[in-house]
């Protein structure tokens, strides 16, 4: 009962009130704390970024960054901070703040449902609607068909799908919004340190050996492929060395993300018995990071090798920028089990950190425009252009795509302005809609083509 009762309150739940999320009084409570209020400038930022982009490749990571800070900004409202926070406290964090999302609806419709006995007044409107609805639509199609200049009142150009999508993204944002005012209003989360079992040392030792064995098993058959010994080998299996060294980067990145998540879990949950024990674990936690960097630096090598053949690609420049993330989280997890700043939990809060910043300068730096530099640079000396992917992106690379024109053969040229060109030359959106790089977008059709 009492564990129960912690674990409740862990998740910010009460149970003296029949479970119900956040219902220890502490509604209408405003963001006091500096931390919460940086999330919450944080999140505007990344918000403002959805009306100065266009590319999907980074809308939904925007959109997805700004949300996390807005939920952070709520659970960390009373305390815990973003620099002192532990895997097993931000998976409770998590669950809290999705639970609290699935009942927002309800948090809302409670101080609604009060004034019910407003809406009885109502009541004989609507009834009069529905009556008068009919015949007036009876009326206003055989005044229509009697006369063309009253029918084209009623002629309203409206794109139902958009309307529909429109009204999705307007109720998702509703049910987050209400999510986000009961994650404040809850009960504070307290410290969570991590299950109270652990897994013994040398079961952990033992994974950490086989996971290091399978590595270096790795770094022996580069070092066999770079010295040229293995042709025979990629002969009989029918792979050319070209072949060999283009491949595989996507299956390398996935090994190093599954391996950061089997390391960074198990130094969470092993318990050690000894110092000797614990030393053990370090160091074999520090040689599988080293063999894993290794692993990450070859898939980086085969990508560009791949991307000189084939070019560059939207998918292969976020591979790129993968790798290089990864990379630079192993290092703080070496550091992290080195024991630095060993007094607080910051391994967790500088992950993200490192995340938001690459997402900040990724918006900064226009990805899609870096692909069209990236294809035209390679261009110039393979004299080849795959125009119709570079037409397929978005408004974001639309004037670094007509710019290009000037530093291509006339061929090529005349392929990136056939498919440059495609999209509108004006825009006039309404203020709440208006979108920087769709305006510039415009621009750049109305002066480059």
């Amino acid at each position: 009962m009492i564990a129960g009762d912690l674990g409740s309150r862990r998740l910010g739940i009460d149970r003296g009130r029949g479970g119900r999320p956040g219902s220890q009084g502490r509604h209408h409570r405003p963001l006091r704390r500096v931390e919460s209020r940086l999330l919450l400038a944080a999140a505007t930022v990344f918000g403002a970024w959805l009306t100065l982009r266009a590319s999907p490749w980074l809308l939904w990571p925007d959109a997805g960054a700004a949300l996390l800070l807005l939920g952070l900004a709520a659970s960390f409202s009373v305390k815990g901070s973003v620099v002192d926070i532990g895997l097993a406290e931000s998976v409770a964090r998590g669950v809290s703040a999705a639970l609290h999302g699935m009942a927002g609806a309800a948090f809302v419709a409670r101080p609604v449902a009060r004034t019910r006995w407003r809406l009885a007044a109502v009541a004989p409107v609507g009834r009069g609607l529905l009556i008068a609805i009919p015949i007036a639509a009876l009326i206003a199609g055989l005044l229509a068909s009697a006369d063309p200049i009253f029918a084209s009142f009623l002629r309203i150009n409206l794109d139902f799908s958009q309307v529909l999508l429109d009204l999705v993204y307007v109720v998702a944002g509703a049910l987050a919004a209400a999510g986000l005012l009961r994650l404040a209003a809850a009960a504070p989360i307290d410290r969570v340190d991590g299950p109270v079992w652990r897994l013994g040392t040398i079961e952990a030792l033992v994974v950490l050996v086989g996971l290091d064995t399978v590595f270096a098993a790795f770094a022996i058959a580069q070092a066999i492929a770079a010295s040229g010994t293995g042709a025979a080998t990629l002969s009989a299996a029918g792979v050319t060395y070209a072949d060999y060294a283009r491949s595989g980067f996507f299956q390398l990145l996935w090994v190093a993300g599954i391996t950061l998540v089997v390391l960074v879990v198990f130094s969470r949950i092993t318990g050690f018995a000894s110092r000797s024990g614990r030393l053990a674990f370090i160091v074999l936690a520090e040689v599988g990071i080293a063999l894993t960097l290794l692993v990450v630096a070859v898939a980086s090598t085969r990508l560009s090798l791949y991307e000189s053949a084939y070019g560059f690609t939207m998918l292969r420049l976020y591979s790129h920028i993968f790798a290089g993330w990864i990379a630079v989280v192993f290092v703080l997890l070496a550091a992290d089990m080195a024991g630095l700043w060993h007094q607080r939990r910051w391994f967790v809060g500088a992950t993200a950190l490192t995340a938001l910043g690459l997402l900040l300068a990724m918006n900064l730096a226009n990805p899609e425009a870096i692909v069209v530099g990236l294809n035209t640079d390679r261009a110039m000396a393979s004299h080849k252009l795959d125009a119709q992917y570079l037409g397929e992106l978005s408004n974001d690379a639309a004037a670094s795509l007509l710019a290009s024109q000037s530093r291509l053969e006339p061929a090529l040229a005349g392929n990136v302005h056939d498919v440059a060109c495609v999209g509108s030359r004006t825009y006039t959106p309404s203020p709440a809609a208006f979108n920087w790089a769709d305006a510039a977008a415009a621009q750049a059709r109305r002066t480059g083509c």
